[in-house]
């Protein structure tokens, strides 16, 4: 049955199990990040390459993404084969990642010229990388147009990204490295073989879920010879206000959470200021259930609100729970909280039921940020009469990777502002009053910036539930006026 309560007849709607299984096709990119992350071992181990021609590669493979992705998407969006454009994509993008894992990991070392094949190869994972995140903004968008269904698909994901990452780790750090030795060539090579079979499966189960909407009508003014030109992508960032403020509310979120990631970062706050770096561990080990049971009940919550107002909700919602952390680090002395023990559990508890609720907003905050691209891409249709997933998923994509490749040097000189000029933040460092409002600006008052960004960016983003009915009503009658065309032009071809 549908999953969808909403049965207005404006919508393409889907079944519940093709919501839970197409996120598997997003997953599947994970398994192939994994499987790349261990290139460098490749590359001093059996290529030759020394350690920082290997860093200088993998930077220019990240500058070629970004420089490809537009070019990628004008070509992708033209795209509309019988067999639908989503497998048809995902079948050329996994193609060339598969190629050329098995080009890095397996042959080309033995090949002359090696150095060559290995930039060679890397460029070839990135076009594939390329194609493959394409083929899930297409996915996306046609897979459902129903708000109440959208979500969903973001939840999914989360749901993957949360127990996959784990279980891969288990796999890889548990079996495949002591039956190896230690990270051997032997052990990134099992590894690499393990990801490609998952990443096959995964995709076989979510071509099966995308068959249904991925088909040619739905596709609109791609066999009118409508190809997508510089001039409309110049269009499209001009134009689109809420492209523009979904780029600015993803970007500063982004940047936050990257920053907080950084591991020098992680050693300021457990490491000097709790003085328990352990105690990080702890907290991210007891916050992955609650954090699943939360996600689930915050997008039932989303499917009513709506995207633009879950982004304000959540925003705040991370807003509150960061000045109720930093008040807790202010007035009690932060050593308190590590250092769990039978004499000592009820501030490290507190502390942890305090981050577990954090984490658990800004997932939500997150899946709610994501979710409104597919409306962008609905909302373009309507405004240009153009069906453009492609190119509104890489103009994202390209703004999202340059500007939050700061995060690493906006710590940088943070670390400097405080004394770390030569040397990185160690556990065993005495902690001090810079020290300390360093790690909170950091880790709270980074982030805050962040979430009031996406507040000022929701005051001007127009996509509300009201027009997002009258722009699927609208965009509903061009789908049934492609498809008669399709049938038309189907039954002059049989005639010939």
């Amino acid at each position: 049955s549908d999953a969808s309560t909403n049965t207005n007849s404006n919508y393409i709607t889907c079944k519940r199990w093709q919501l839970a299984v197409w996120p598997m096709h997003t997953t599947a990119s994970a398994f192939l990040t994994i499987v790349l992350g261990f290139a460098n071992y490749i590359a001093t181990g059996e290529f030759g390459i020394g350690m920082v021609a290997a860093g200088i590669i993998a930077t220019a493979s990240r500058i070629f993404d970004g420089v490809i992705d537009p070019f990628v998407a004008m070509v992708t969006d033209r795209v509309n084969p019988k067999m639908g454009a989503v497998k048809f994509l995902t079948l050329i993008g996994r193609g060339f990642s598969i190629v050329s894992i098995f080009g890095l990991f397996f042959l080309a070392y033995n090949w002359p010229f090696k150095f060559f094949w290995y930039i060679f190869f890397n460029l070839l994972a990135v076009v594939g990388g390329t194609v493959g995140a394409i083929a899930t903004h297409t996915g996306n968008a046609v897979l459902t147009t129903n708000p109440k269904q959208r979500p969903m698909i973001f939840r999914w994901q989360m749901v993957y990204t949360s127990f996959i990452g784990t279980l891969v780790n288990i796999i890889f750090t548990q079996m495949i490295v002591p039956a190896c030795g230690g990270i051997t060539t032997q052990a990134v090579q099992i590894n690499a073989l393990v990801m490609i079979g998952l990443l096959i499966l995964f995709e076989i189960c979510a071509m099966i879920a995308i068959a249904p909407s991925d088909k040619p009508e739905n596709y609109i003014g791609r066999d009118a010879g409508d190809n997508v030109k510089p001039k409309d992508m110049l269009d499209l960032i001009i134009h689109n206000r809420p492209l523009q403020m979904r780029v600015v509310a993803g970007v500063t979120d982004k940047i936050a959470q990257q920053v907080i990631q950084i591991s020098s970062v992680t050693v300021l706050l457990y490491g000097i200021v709790i003085g328990d770096y352990g105690f990080s561990g702890t907290v991210g080990a007891y916050s992955l259930i609650p954090n699943l049971v939360f996600l689930f009940w915050g997008t039932h919550l989303m499917k009513k609100s709506g995207g633009k107002k879950a982004v304000v909700q959540w925003s705040w919602a991370c807003i509150i729970m960061s000045m109720v952390w930093l008040a807790m680090m202010v007035v009690i002395d932060p050593t308190k909280y590590g250092h769990m023990s039978a004499s000592n559990w009820i501030l490290p508890l507190l502390y942890i039921i305090v981050q577990i609720v954090l984490k658990a907003c800004n997932n939500m905050n997150s899946a709610a940020t994501q979710a409104l691209s597919p409306d962008i891409v609905d909302y373009e249709l309507y405004r240009s009469g153009r069906f453009m997933p492609s190119a509104i998923g890489t103009i994202y994509s390209f703004v999202d990777e340059t500007v939050s490749s700061v995060s690493n040097t906006i710590v940088a000189f943070c670390l400097v502002a405080i004394g770390y000029t030569d040397v990185q933040p160690q556990p065993t460092d005495p902690s001090s009053p810079a020290v300390f409002w360093m790690a909170m600006f950091l880790m709270i008052g980074l982030p805050v910036l962040g979430w009031v960004c996406n507040l000022i960016a929701m005051k001007f983003y127009i996509l509300d539930t009201d027009m997002m009915e009258k722009i699927q009503a609208h965009n509903s009658k061009l789908r049934a006026e492609n498809k008669i065309r399709h049938e038309h032009e189907q039954e002059a071809q049989a005639a010939k």
